[in-house]
C-alpha cells in the first residue's frame, strides 16, 4: 500500500526532486510520485511511513 503525504513546503521541481531522492535514499526500490500543484507525495515503498516522514523532515521539509 502506498504512503500518501502532504508536503506543503514543496514549491518547485527542485524541492520535489530532493524529496523524492530522500525517499529513495531510505528505500532504493521506492517509486515516488509528486504532484507539484497539490503538494501531495505518493511513495510505493517498503520503508515505514515514519521512516519516510523522517527522511523528508531531515532535508528541511514540512510533512503534514
Amino acid at each position: 500500500m502506498p504512503i500518501q503525504l502532504y508536503v506543503p513546503s514543496i514549491i518547485c521541481k527542485n524541492c520535489a526532486d530532493k524529496v523524492a531522492q530522500a525517499i529513495v535514499n531510505t528505500d532504493p526500490k521506492a517509486a515516488v510520485k509528486i504532484d507539484l500543484e497539490t503538494k501531495h507525495v505518493e511513495a510505493e515503498t517498503q520503508a515505514t511511513e515514519l521512516a519516510v516522514r523522517t527522511a523528508i523532515a531531515a532535508i528541511g521539509h514540512t510533512v503534514n
